[in-house]
């Protein structure tokens, strides 16, 4: 491990303003794998730059990974007189971009990185960084699924869609590197829709994250009556301290229930899984549940959920709990019969779900979309566990075969995860930096 002056040092920009979502998001959530990644090996320390009145959200996310605040990441904000300062001098800036801007002005000023790496395409003020820099491309999805942005506001003549594939282009094409996690999104997005270089694209798939390590009792990640129990006993704290009644004393590790990890957006498919455990539970009489991190929202047109749970009246067999913290979130896959992801779409190579899900001894069913398709690829012997996720019948074939003998399913899945997981958070960390300094300053004396 080299000592921090030798270590590359790695910008993260975000331009997400206070109070915006930071925990459990997919990319917030890569962050804090690359940051684990780096702290491993010691190479690397990332510095998260974001709005002021931001960091204390994004620190407490942090800091529970294994690493180490002021070496393996650091947080900075622009201070207030810094802010008060470049406000006074540019006075006539206003709104989104002058933010952008002071933030841009402040990473110049005072943040010392060797490159930086853009987390979202929109994010524009990275092109007023002075230093080289890669740019993420997660995906373009709304190109894909147009359903759910269907309106002038997202598709008319300046719609927010039609204007963000403009941004996304220029943003993108100023950058050295353009990361793409997966195939799929490179060449269809990247090259296609956007019409970037495809040699300017390195696509850098995940490693597959492990959940073990947050449930220290696990060995060899399996089951056992007694793991289950203490998993069991963390959601039920969780449950008395968020003031939940109905599962403050829910037997956890004795009742059959499905678990989905998500937020619920149009493609996400969340309805259609609930709609599948419904027609289980009151159609075949199947003694399940299912909990979900995707919250419920009331009345919206775009997504199947909300009815299946309010107007079909599935409150205490569907259970929506969001904003899950590391260890309850792994607690509740430990004590899952299986997870079920429904996906049609993803834009890295299989999904995070499938990886958590199998490092902690619980089978995942995959809907098929592109994402799949590339993960196996390489692991065509998952294919027993996926599904066509505009078919709720098959999904509820799939998921009452994986419930009658789920340890034959998680093993059938292992394989495929161990053989991934050579491939590590230090391999990926290493493969941004490079991205964001260039090849030849990593390889050059600071790794």
């Amino acid at each position: 491990m080299l000592p921090n002056a030798e270590r590359g040092q790695i910008g993260i920009w975000s331009e997400l303003p206070p109070g915006a979502r930071w925990a459990n998001e997919g990319i917030s959530r890569i962050v804090g794998f690359l940051i684990e990644g780096a702290a491993e090996s010691g190479e690397f320390t990332f510095h998260v730059l974001v709005p002021r009145g931001m960091a204390e959200t994004v620190r407490a996310d942090l800091r529970t990974l294994h690493a180490r605040e002021n070496c393996d990441w650091v947080v900075d904000e622009p201070s207030q007189e810094f802010e008060h300062a470049w406000t006074r001098k540019n006075s006539n800036e206003k709104g989104r971009a002058a933010a952008s801007a002071l933030l841009a002005a402040y990473a110049n000023a005072h943040v010392r990185v060797d490159g930086w790496i853009n987390t979202f395409p929109h994010f524009t003020g990275s092109r007023l960084l002075t230093q080289r820099k890669a740019a993420m491309l997660p995906d373009a999805i709304a190109y894909d699924f147009p359903i759910g942005w269907d309106n002038s506001h997202h598709w008319g003549p300046e719609g927010e869609w039609v204007v963000w594939r403009q941004i996304a282009h220029d943003t993108l094409s100023d950058a050295q590197a353009v990361i793409a996690h997966s195939k799929h999104v490179a060449l269809r997005h990247g090259v296609k829709l956007l019409g970037l270089d495809e040699n300017l694209i390195c696509v850098v798939p995940h490693a597959p994250p492990d959940l073990a390590p947050i449930l220290p009792f696990i060995e060899d990640r399996k089951k056992t009556p007694e793991t289950r129990r203490r998993a069991a006993g963390i959601l039920r704290d969780y449950a008395a301290v968020k003031g939940i009644d109905y599962l403050r004393q829910f037997p956890f590790e004795e009742v059959p229930f499905a678990a989905l990890a998500t937020q619920d957006r149009v493609t996400k498919n969340v309805g259609r899984a609930a709609e599948a455990i419904r027609r289980m539970i009151r159609e075949d009489r199947q003694n399940i549940k299912l909990i979900t991190t995707a919250p419920v929202h009331s009345g919206a047109a775009w997504t199947l959920f909300p009815s299946v749970v309010e107007q079909q009246q599935t409150q205490r067999d569907i259970v929506s709990l969001p904003d899950l913290p590391r260890d309850v979130h792994a607690a509740l896959f430990h004590c899952a019969s299986l997870v079920v992801h429904p996906t049609f779409y993803e834009g890295i190579v299989g999904t995070l779900t499938f990886y958590e899900a199998v490092s902690v001894g619980t089978p995942c069913i995959m809907g098929v979309g592109p994402h799949v398709r590339e993960l196996m690829e390489t692991a065509p012997e998952l294919a027993p566990t996926t599904f066509d996720p505009y078919d709720i019948d098959g999904m509820i074939a799939l998921i009452k075969r994986v419930v009658a003998d789920p340890e034959e399913a998680w093993r059938l899945q292992l394989g495929a995860y161990e053989k991934r997981r050579k491939r590590g958070w230090v391999e990926v960390a290493r493969a941004y930096a490079e991205a964001a300094m260039g090849t030849d300053r990593v390889h050059g004396g600071k790794s």
